[in-house]
């Protein structure tokens, strides 16, 4: 890991003694990339929120357009194969009457597969599966009763419109999927990890009503060789089985929510997981080209976080020549829906100028808080380096601690590190020893390798708790190994004054044995 461009509030340097004080590091100008960080566990005191500054931000303002309502759930996922598409399919046709005392044993499954939820048109006709050519029983003059066939359809009546045939059909279907328990007991049976049976059942449940997510489960059981031998070619017919099922952009694309970013619908699932067949070689040869078109594909469904990987691919000049100016778009269409990592990505662009986009702070800055406002770590790191070093904004260490410690308390390394500086150097905040060893601790155990570096000179001088020449040695023979200038200079000075019992417990970390 490089070393993070913040001002160096110590010197660094090795006493003629031998003994090694603290600290930073490089000069400002070194390095322009705000560095990526791992989670984990973080050992600072929770921190107060950055949200009370991020409206200061002396930064551009930023758009979030994204659809934060109306998330798709496990209804709106149902009700999709209803699809709202030609009067010569059975699954155009709608179905729901005025509630009866008789069906109510049935109003949940009416609710879930008939549009209540979400995902079918407005515009789909409504009318019982029970009396799918009209009732009856409720009518003046029983000869209103549609007793069309297809045959007699004006061809440019409305798309929706249902014939008598389709009607007929469609309620027969619906009688079965409303009766129909192989899904629910396929997926029983494969989380009891009874995969013949699993297999079977999923296969019926596929078969009889087109289950999309039946189509997804079984090709990861040929995928993972889940009671099947393992067949990649077989999960690629399974996935492409749902892919290509009928779509109407209308009604089956997914909405997202930023709030549950992740949520995929089965046939987005199935884009997705042949998008990583052919990007990771799994069982066949790596394929970029139709890695980014099934990410496209993911795209085209809704997943808005697919449009996150696609700028990065095009940043990184994956499958081709690498193109800013479409990772830009890419990423910019994401994080105006509200997908934070895109914010984040999109920002560091602006930030670095990457691939001839011209560098631009304000941008930059107002990204990474908009990304910083919805606790992403590693955009509240960024923000925070932004005041400490005066980017874009008036330099402001005291704001810059805010972001800090937000960051650091979830677990981001640079965040933990740079707070560290502050406690140790006690110039923005008191001065205390033990709590920048913690936080020096807490990232050099998340490979920072300036942390490293640090932690070995406190632990080699007792500062902020016990000596410890022996861990010294081990921290700085770690910085070296991530290329930290200083490292051999310490090792130099520390050396020589490692025992028998020293040098046997550093060994024992940095060469162990190997295992019989």
């Amino acid at each position: 890991m490089r070393s993070l461009n913040i001002p160096a509030r110590l010197a660094a340097m090795l006493a003629a003694s031998g003994a090694l004080s603290l600290l930073v590091l490089v000069p400002a100008a070194a390095q322009t990339q705000p560095p990526a960080s791992a989670a984990a566990t973080p050992t600072p005191t929770p921190a107060p929120s950055a949200d009370a500054i991020v409206a200061k931000q002396a930064a551009s303002t930023v758009v979030v357009t994204g659809n934060r309502a109306g998330a798709p759930t496990a209804d709106t996922v149902i009700a999709a194969r209803n699809k709202v598409l030609s009067r010569k399919y059975a699954s155009s046709c709608g179905f729901m009457s005025s509630p009866k005392a008789a069906e109510e044993d049935i109003t949940l499954a009416y609710m879930r597969d008939f549009g209540m939820a979400g995902g079918i048109s407005d515009e789909a006709e409504h009318f019982s599966d029970r009396a799918p050519e009209g009732d009856a029983s409720n009518m003046k003059d029983p000869s209103s009763l549609d007793t069309s066939t297809d045959a007699d359809a004006n061809p440019n009546d409305p798309s929706v419109k249902c014939g008598a045939a389709d009607r007929r059909f469609a309620a027969g279907l619906n009688e079965i999927r409303r009766k129909d328990k192989s899904l629910a007991q396929g997926f029983e049976a494969l989380d009891n990890a009874d995969y013949p049976r699993a297999l079977q059942l999923l296969t019926t449940a596929y078969n009889k009503i087109g289950y999309e997510e039946a189509g997804v489960a079984l090709a990861k059981m040929h995928l993972y060789g889940m009671g099947t031998p393992k067949s990649t070619g077989e999960a690629v017919r399974w996935l492409r089985k749902v892919t290509d099922a009928r779509f109407d952009p209308s009604a089956d694309i997914m909405k997202f929510d930023p709030k549950d970013p992740q949520m995929m619908s089965a046939r987005v699932e199935a884009a997705f997981m042949l998008a990583r067949i052919y990007e990771r070689g799994i069982g066949t040869s790596k394929n970029p080209a139709e890695a980014l078109k099934w990410y496209g594909k993911a795209v085209d469904y809704g997943f808005v976080p697919a449009r996150n990987t696609l700028g990065q691919a095009w940043l990184a000049g994956y499958g081709g020549a690498a193109d800013a100016r479409k990772a830009l778009d890419y990423l910019r269409a994401a994080a105006e829906e509200g997908y934070v990592p895109a914010q984040y990505n999109l920002a560091k662009i602006y930030y670095n100028g990457d691939g001839g986009v011209p560098r631009d702070l304000k941008q930059a800055g107002a990204w990474f808080n908009a990304a910083a406002k919805a606790g992403y770590p590693s955009a509240l790191f960024a923000a925070g380096r932004m005041y400490d070093l005066g980017e874009g904004v008036a330099a402001d260490q005291k704001r810059a601690i805010v972001y800090y410690k937000e960051a650091a308390v979830k677990g981001n390394a640079d965040a933990e590190f740079a707070l560290a500086t502050f406690f140790y150097d006690g110039e923005v905040v008191e001065k205390n020893l033990p709590t920048a060893r913690k936080l020096f601790d807490a990232a050099a155990r998340q490979g920072q390798v300036d942390a490293m570096f640090n932690l070995g000179a406190m632990t080699m001088n007792g500062e902020g708790g016990p000596a410890d020449l022996a861990l010294a040695y081990v921290w700085f023979s770690l910085a070296r190994q991530g290329g930290h200038a200083q490292a051999d200079g310490a090792l130099k000075a520390v050396a020589p004054r490692l025992n028998a019992q020293d040098r046997a417990r550093a060994d024992a970390v940095l060469k162990p044995a190997a295992k019989s």
